[in-house]
């Protein structure tokens, strides 16, 4: 029997593993091949160990999802939904992230677009993992720095991402 802490981090860390197994079984086909076929399997080995980086990133920013409220991403809009209140920000209009500290409860992520309702979305709600996906997406996101910021839980709000305007002089 696998203990229940020990078998949720391999759950948690099931990409990463995914990958790495992957780039060891195609080392094995590199090592045992010739000519052609050595090159695919270098090129299989880099593409598997740039997905095992990926899963990584998005594994250190995955919580528990055992927070209020559920995560929705869908169509270009973030939903965020809970018993008493809610809210939906569309993608293409946010103009900046802030993680904000947690004073009760959990941290939160603070989304703000131009033109609609600030949304507040804890760290560990339900399906917050699919956050990533959006935030990798922003232009100029610096994905090391958000993760140090997870990781940190700074004592104020920390502005992780602002959408970039042009002057017009």
């Amino acid at each position: 029997m696998i203990r229940p802490e020990v078998r949720a981090q391999i759950w948690h860390f099931r990409e990463v593993i995914g990958a790495v197994a992957l780039a060891f079984l195609f080392v094995w086909f590199f090592i045992s091949s010739y000519g052609f076929m050595r090159w695919v399997a270098l090129a299989l080995i880099c593409a598997s160990l740039f997905i095992a980086f990926a899963a990584f990133q998005r594994a250190r920013f995955a919580k528990a999802g055992q927070g209020v409220g559920v995560v929705e991403v869908d169509e270009g809009v973030v939903s965020y939904f809970t018993a008493f209140t809610g809210g939906q920000v569309e993608i293409d209009t946010l103009t900046s992230v802030i993680l904000l500290p947690a004073t009760k409860g959990s941290a939160h992520w603070q989304l703000e677009a131009a033109g609609q309702t600030t949304l507040n979305i804890p760290l560990d709600a339900v399906d917050a993992e699919k956050l990533f996906d959006v935030f990798v997406s922003l232009d100029g996101i610096e994905t090391e720095r958000m993760l140090k910021q997870i990781k940190q839980m700074p004592k104020s709000p920390v502005v992780v991402w602002r959408k970039r305007t042009l002057a017009l002089h």
